[in-house]
């Protein structure tokens, strides 16, 4: 789906920054940070500026652009301590118009030239692209709405096929969490993709570098030449190039895909690699630099708003809300809440408080559920027949009363039965004086889950392994857990038993 390399070793980092090719959409030159003279560059430099490769190597800058105030812009942010460019600067070559993109790295200073498309949207149209993007990312408020806002607005603003929102986990497995795409398209959502897809190094160039365009999978790749530094003897670092080439397995596992121009952001929240914008698409796809400005725009804007929903200040707010709105409107805090009747928006609060798939409320011998439950037979019979053994369970953690597992089946005797809808249980009383309790499940991560691919079809994780051929969903079990319940999670529901156990009410009425 991604940059794909294997194992984390020096070598396999090294290849990545260091390919000593570029893309086929641009031209890089390596300046001398001093002279701003060329001491290396693509070898596609002469069909594209008119100068011969071997011509334009000792040149001067100014000899080979044409635009004086764009060469004056350059000229004077090179020469700070820290040179730092106010990208894209317009320049002309050969008569024609180009995108100068510059950075400082690995002692050099890297201007890479793009092409203006003909009737490439404008400066003017793209501002109200930005300013459209801008304000739509501005309306959610909860990270669900931010989460369904983001895809949609990259997608409207570069008419990729597909756009992905993907999410790492703690073992940095990925699972696509939104998208949005064009009709007939086929839908990632859901799936899942194994932590070899990204490997390390790959993982530690996404965390340095926010943005990956790769307009023509099948392009071709230039060398770039002289390979080495002239500055430090080592091959050229691409770190933070644009060009930089595209590794052959990714290459290779793209067109697997079916996916013939590419592009990612990173999305780093709280200093680690939280996840990724994803976008395919079936056709290359030549955006211009300032078009994908407005994604990052848009990228950058999510990720401000994804750190602070989920500082501990926000999610403390939002924790708040949730119980705010659950207790002044919802049956549970009637005397008896399983003669009352339920809305879907009820039900909904009730399972939002702690994101659960499914909740059953016990009060003497009676049960209700919501959403997706396992069978409760067996747990009904013990805590019917074993009150005091249940008693203990829900004392665990709280002398007030709390229990919750991600792995159910290593507790209850019973547990392997319900592992499917019920690998999560969190247990909260209901009353102090009364078998009363409430009940959240969550479902087996993940049942039968839903991979892009089998991930043993990959072979090897090291650098020469191949990339899968096969991206037809499978399932593989995952047994025996769920998604782990969240501090956050069991505070809210410790607050609803705190709530409902001074109220007193349930089972008196």
């Amino acid at each position: 789906m991604l940059d794909t390399l294997g194992v984390a070793t020096d070598s396999n980092y090294a290849r990545l920054r260091s390919p000593g090719r570029v893309q086929d959409f641009g031209v890089m030159l390596a300046l001398h940070p001093r002279t701003l003279r060329v001491v290396c560059a693509s070898e596609n430099a002469g069909p594209i500026t008119g100068i011969a490769h071997a011509e334009i190597l000792g040149r001067a800058l100014g000899e080979v652009l044409e635009d004086d105030a764009g060469l004056a812009e350059i000229r004077a942010a090179a020469g700070a301590d820290y040179p730092t460019f106010e990208n894209p600067v317009p320049v002309r070559l050969g008569g024609r118009k180009f995108d100068a993109v510059l950075h400082a790295h690995d002692g050099l200073i890297f201007a890479e030239l793009e092409p203006v498309a003909p009737g490439a949207p404008g400066r003017a149209e793209m501002d109200r692209l930005n300013e459209e993007a801008i304000a739509g990312m501005m309306v959610p408020e909860t990270l669900d709405a931010l989460i369904a806002a983001a895809p949609a607005a990259i997608r409207a603003a570069t008419g990729f096929d597909r756009v992905m929102l993907y999410r790492f986990d703690e073992a940095f497995r990925g699972q696509v969490i939104a998208e949005a795409r064009a009709e007939g398209v086929d839908s990632f959502m859901g799936l899942f993709f194994p932590d070899s897809d990204i490997g390390p190094p790959a993982r530690q160039l996404y965390e340095q570098n926010f943005s990956r365009y790769i307009p023509r999978v099948a392009g071709q790749a230039f060398r770039l030449l002289p390979a080495e530094n002239p500055l430090t003897g080592r091959p050229v670092d691409m770190s933070h190039a644009l060009l930089r080439a595209v590794a052959p397995c990714h290459v290779e596992y793209l067109e697997n895909m079916g996916v013939a121009a590419s592009m990612s952001y990173s999305i780093v929240a709280d200093g680690k690699l939280w996840g990724l914008f994803a976008c395919h698409h079936h056709q290359p796809a030549q955006l211009s630099y300032v078009q994908r400005l407005v994604c990052e725009q848009i990228a950058m804007l999510f990720v401000a708003k994804l750190e602070n929903l989920l500082n501990p200040a926000a999610m403390a707010e939002e924790m708040a809300r949730r119980q705010a709105a659950l207790l002044s409107q919802s049956p549970l805090c009637a005397p008896d809440p399983l003669s009352q009747s339920w809305d879907a928006t009820q039900e909904e609060a009730l399972l939002g408080l702690v994101e659960a798939d499914g909740a059953a409320i016990y009060i003497g011998g009676r049960v209700g559920q919501i959403g997706q439950c396992p069978d409760l037979a067996d747990l009904h019979a013990y805590i019917t027949q074993q009150p005091e053994a249940f008693a203990r369970l829900i004392h665990m953690y709280d002398d007030n009363g709390l229990f919750y597992s991600n792995a159910i089946a290593t507790v209850l005797p019973f547990g392997e039965a319900m592992r499917a809808r019920g690998s999560g249980m969190l247990v909260i009383p209901l009353a102090r004086d009364s078998h009363a309790y409430l009940i959240w499940f969550r479902p087996e991560l993940v049942v039968k889950a839903t991979w892009a691919g089998n991930p043993g079809a990959r072979g090897s994780t090291t650098s020469t392994a191949r990339p899968r051929k096969s991206f037809q969903a499978w399932k593989e079990d995952i047994r025996d857990r769920s998604a782990p319940w969240t501090n956050l999670q069991i505070a809210n529901a410790v607050a609803v038993r705190d709530h409902l156990l001074a109220q007193g009410r349930i089972g008196r009425g």
